[in-house]
């Protein structure tokens, strides 16, 4: 693109594109013309099989997406070494396609790939190499005369949303901005609430006998058969089918009942706990909050039974696990600081034990006991052979945690982050979790440093059952507070991504330089997943505060 258009400028055009490799265009057949990006000799057998993907996902005589194909191709850029470095420019061309459809579909590609690729490709797309390719299907003086509308109002919608979800990409805002200055781009385009990419996923099931594919095709076949037995067998398992399909409803019902009730009881401990704040709280409300504690008490082990029963329904899922109940524990928890301050005396020392106890207790399904590390080259000895003691998540032992963390309790809002960089704990297939610093140490605690960790997916699958477990050496003690959640849903370019926060507290009395590790177990799609690592280049504990 020229200098009045593109980030970097070109000056040599060869069909109508910058001088470069040779490529390759799908649309019902293949054609080659010389331009698009520069890139270095690539590995035929990578090429060729990217290619083959790309062309199948991006194929313009099918209108709806190949989400199978899509996946494979983002499956192969994950295998293959050179993947995210040879896939943009593979993209690049088909986005700028003279079918409208295939570079719609290539778009789609694109967006899944941000989602599933990793920090490897987002560099890749994050380069002016790239983004000179994007603006060109804007450019007047490149495709913009004869991109479609649908066409440049998709590239400017992929644009704009990178410069939120990756503001940190100081090229991908200057070329954004230089859009806009130049009039290319007239104003932020506004996404439809409604308008979600939509992950792979198999064909709606609408009948009671589309469930489950094996059943059906045996029903199919004792339908067909001509025997008195088989029809007689075909009968008694569409009994059996319809009877799951009531049980299903059943539990549908009683999911719906205990989360109204729950919310209910939520609702009026809220209440209970307002007046409490202004210490008008009278001795009957106190058992009134006490009872109503309880009851939710009762009822959680429920949800969380419910919860496991749901996997296959996100929405019901995401209603059981985030339920009301969780988010009322951070606000207990700031009365409590008040109350074991000093500063209110609505309530006894009973009933403020008694909360304590509650927030102590784990908000996750089971604690799982850390197992004996694997043999490998990131962890080939056990914990105590490195002098470290094991912190199960969000639960606390007495006998093993510093009696300075067993009843301290730092609120996720009163945090402030630092100006250390955050520190990679994970980062794979979309999920990723990072360790941010407060910029101050607990209240009145100088020797325990607050850390956030914070889990986000950038993954077309949901992530689910997620449990972050963390040991350090013996000098030191560490406490897991509560995570806010254990699962995150599909990502979407287009909306706000969720995100799972855990505070940890760290006591390191004797300011030793840091260690970490930790095991992080998760569900993403339908795929277990257990990662053990440790986590290096923690700050110095003495400059921890102080930026």
């Amino acid at each position: 693109m020229g200098p009045a258009h593109g980030v970097h400028s070109h000056t040599r055009k060869t069909c109508g594109l910058p001088t470069g490799e040779q490529c390759a265009r799908s649309g019902g057949g293949s054609a080659s013309c010389s331009g698009g990006m520069e890139q270095q000799p690539k590995p035929m057998a990578s090429v060729t099989e990217l290619e083959r993907w790309l062309n199948k996902a991006t194929d313009p005589g099918i209108p709806e997406e190949n989400w199978e194909c899509i996946q494979r191709f983002c499956d192969q850029v994950n295998a293959d070494t050179d993947g995210p470095s040879l896939a943009p420019r593979l993209l690049a061309h088909k986005i700028q396609s003279p079918q409208e459809m295939e570079a719609l579909h290539a778009l789609t590609v694109l967006e899944t790939c941000v989602n599933n690729c990793g920090e490897r490709f987002h560099r890749e797309i994050a380069k002016f190499r790239f983004l000179n390719e994007l603006i060109k299907v804007l450019s007047p003086k490149y495709y913009g005369t004869w991109s479609s509308a649908k066409v440049k109002l998709r590239v400017t919608e992929v644009i704009f949303s990178w410069t939120v979800w990756f503001p940190q990409e100081a090229k991908i805002q200057d070329a954004y901005q230089m859009l806009k200055k130049q009039g290319i781009v007239k104003e932020d385009p506004k996404f439809p609430e409604d308008r979600i990419l939509p992950p792979p996923s198999p064909r709606p099931q609408t009948s009671i006998f589309d469930t489950d594919e094996e059943k059906s095709k045996l029903l199919a076949r004792l339908l067909k058969s001509n025997h008195s037995e088989d029809l007689q067998a075909a009968n008694r398992l569409i009994k059996s089918m319809i009877k799951e399909e009531q049980e299903k409803s059943a539990q549908v019902s009683r999911r719906v009942t205990t989360i109204s009730e729950v919310s209910e009881n939520v609702k009026h401990m809220e209440e209970l706990l307002k007046n409490y704040k202004r210490q008008e709280l009278s001795r009957s409300d106190q058992e009134t909050l006490q009872t109503l504690f309880q009851r939710c008490e009762k009822l959680r082990p429920l949800l969380f039974r419910l919860a496991s029963e749901t996997v296959d329904d996100d929405e019901a899922l995401g209603k059981s696990q985030h339920c009301p109940c969780i988010s009322l524990q951070l606000r207990i928890g700031i009365h409590m600081d008040a109350a074991e301050d000093g500063t209110h005396h609505g309530v006894s020392p009973v009933n403020i034990s008694f909360l304590h106890a509650f927030l102590s207790r784990d908000l996750s399904p089971m604690t799982l006991p850390f197992p004996d590390l694997p043999n490998s080259s990131m962890a080939d000895t056990s914990f105590s052979s490195l002098g470290y003691e094991q912190k199960p998540a969000a639960s606390l032992h007495p006998a093993s945690h510093d009696a300075s963390l067993e009843n301290l309790f730092v609120p996720l809002i009163s945090i402030t982050p630092s100006g250390i960089c955050p520190l990679t704990v994970f980062d794979r297939n979309g999920f990723k979790a990072m360790l941010h610093f407060s910029r101050d140490p607990a209240p009145g605690r100088p020797h325990v440093l607050v850390m956030v960790l914070s889990m986000l997916s950038t993954s077309a699958q949901p992530i689910k059952d997620i449990a972050f477990q963390a040991a350090v050496p013996k000098t030191m003690t560490i406490k897991l507070q509560p995570a806010s959640g254990s699962e995150l849903p599909a990502f979407s370019p287009l909306l706000p991504p969720a995100m799972v926060s855990q505070v940890l507290l760290l006591s390191n009395p004797h300011k030793a330089p840091i260690r970490l590790r930790y095991k992080l177990t998760f569900t993403q799609g339908v795929q277990p997943c257990s990662e053990v690592g440790e986590v290096a280049g923690f700050p110095e504990a003495e400059l921890w505060g102080r930026s």
